[in-house]
């Protein structure tokens, strides 16, 4: 199970430190994936962005708290905004920045939702953690992508995301995954934008017909656009199905936070075969 679960963790923070190099860029079928810092960012081979620390942020409050508290979630959040927020949106610092001013959680959640109508997909870039958690997946992602983009298309991307990571952590086949996607992620133009229900689009896209995981990340890149999005979520599910030992070593090392991400999985790994047991 650690091979599925590290898998997730690792495959969608490094499909992240991939993709952020390329972030903003058009298309280009010529790009070869590595991990080398720079692009809109300028940052440091190895480095990544919001989306892998707020999967940390969400994957440590279910270690520590075996449920999603938004109080909780929000305090670590805010901390990698503190040392890392050139890369967060505008949605997710403006939540923080309420809450820092004293603002209660719930009321700082509904005030950016109704200011920001948020459709994007800076909640579904987080949500493959809900996937590995014992919860009713689909319902339970949809609560944790409404505490920041309470619209419906991000919390159905959310939903459907986690629970592809839910059923290959089981052993679902692509085929069977493929089966269960609502047809509108499998219908729509690919357009590598920051929308939840397009770069969602994209990610499923680039994960269904990816040959092995390399390739998943190869084909989130030479899309263009939000690549470092795109190759979280699509890397993530790459690396639940092709497993931990699928991903280049040599990004697993580069990684900057490594350490922090290999705790994280034995964590979730202990929490899950513990659940299993009960």
């Amino acid at each position: 199970m650690y091979n599925k679960i590290a898998g997730a963790i690792f495959g969608a923070a490094a499909g992240d430190a991939v993709g952020c190099s390329f972030e903003g860029m058009s298309a280009d079928e010529k790009r070869v994936p590595e991990i080398s810092g720079g692009g809109i960012f300028s940052l440091p081979a190895g480095s990544v962005t919001d989306d892998t620390y707020m999967t940390i942020a969400l994957a440590e409050t279910y270690l520590e708290y075996k449920k999603f508290d938004r109080d909780r979630f929000l305090k670590k959040v805010t901390l990698a905004i503190r040392s890392y927020g050139k890369t967060f949106g505008r949605t997710t610092k403006t939540i923080s920045a309420l809450s820092e001013q004293g603002c209660f959680s719930d009321l700082a959640s509904d005030a950016v939702n109704k200011i920001f109508e948020c459709e994007t997909n800076g909640s579904v870039m987080r949500t493959i953690p809900v996937g590995l958690v014992p919860c009713d997946t689909e319902n339970e992602a949809r609560r944790v992508s409404a505490f920041t983009h309470s619209g419906k298309e991000a919390c159905d991307a959310s939903a459907a995301v986690s629970s592809a990571a839910h059923q290959l952590l089981m052993g679902a086949s692509k085929s069977e995954i493929l089966s269960a996607i609502p047809e509108k992620y499998l219908s729509c133009e690919l357009i590598p934008s920051v929308s939840a229900l397009e770069s969602t689009a994209c990610a499923f896209d680039c994960f269904f017909k990816g040959s092995d995981y390399v390739d998943v990340i190869r084909r989130a890149i030479c899309l263009g656009g939000d690549t470092d999005t795109i190759g979280a979520i699509a890397g993530g599910l790459a690396g639940i199905f092709y497993g931990y030992e699928s991903i280049p070593k040599k990004w697993i090392d580069s990684i900057i936070i490594k350490n922090e991400l290999e705790e994280i999985s034995k964590g979730l790994t202990l929490a899950h075969c513990a659940s299993q047991q009960v």
